[in-house]
């Protein structure tokens, strides 16, 4: 694909900007809790067995985060960007809703791809009292494979 003479983004994939997906039920896992911390070899005590508490990593694999509703404009993606925060810590057991939105779609010139174009979403996470417990931001480049510079290989 060659450098399109105008944006691909549509009208379309603009009317998704701001629009707030149904909520998402999501459970903090204690094995997938224990999982990742095993993997990253946290021995902090905070996360311990027992304690009730999740590290906040666990955020990243979260099902119903990031990405869900997301516009797909080009075939290929990149995580390019990522952005947590934290209100309180994750509790072991605890069912939240998430709720996704795309913040902002924009097109990128230049690069090894040449067009690609940037979406940024986030997922927010609420507590069974609607308290909020934790944001995720994602940026991720989308671009042609196909558009790859020679030499880039």
């Amino acid at each position: 694909m060659s450098v399109p003479e105008q944006s691909l983004i549509t009208d379309e994939h603009r009317a998704a900007i701001g629009v707030k997906s149904d909520p998402v039920k999501v459970v903090i896992g204690e094995v997938d809790a224990h999982r990742m911390r095993d993997v990253l070899e946290d021995k902090d005590p905070r996360w311990a067995d027992g304690t009730g508490l999740a590290p906040s990593y666990v955020i990243a694999g979260m099902g119903g985060g990031p990405r869900r509703g997301m516009p797909q404009i080009l075939p290929g993606g990149l995580l390019t960007q990522q952005e947590w925060k934290f209100s309180r810590p994750f509790k072991i057991g605890e069912e939240l809703s998430a709720v996704s939105q795309v913040f902002d779609i924009r097109d990128r010139l230049g690069g090894r791809y040449g067009y690609s174009v940037l979406v940024t979403q986030g997922t927010e996470y609420f507590d069974s009292d609607g308290h909020h417990v934790a944001s995720a931001m994602i940026t991720i480049t989308q671009f042609d494979p196909k558009s790859q510079r020679k030499g880039d290989e």
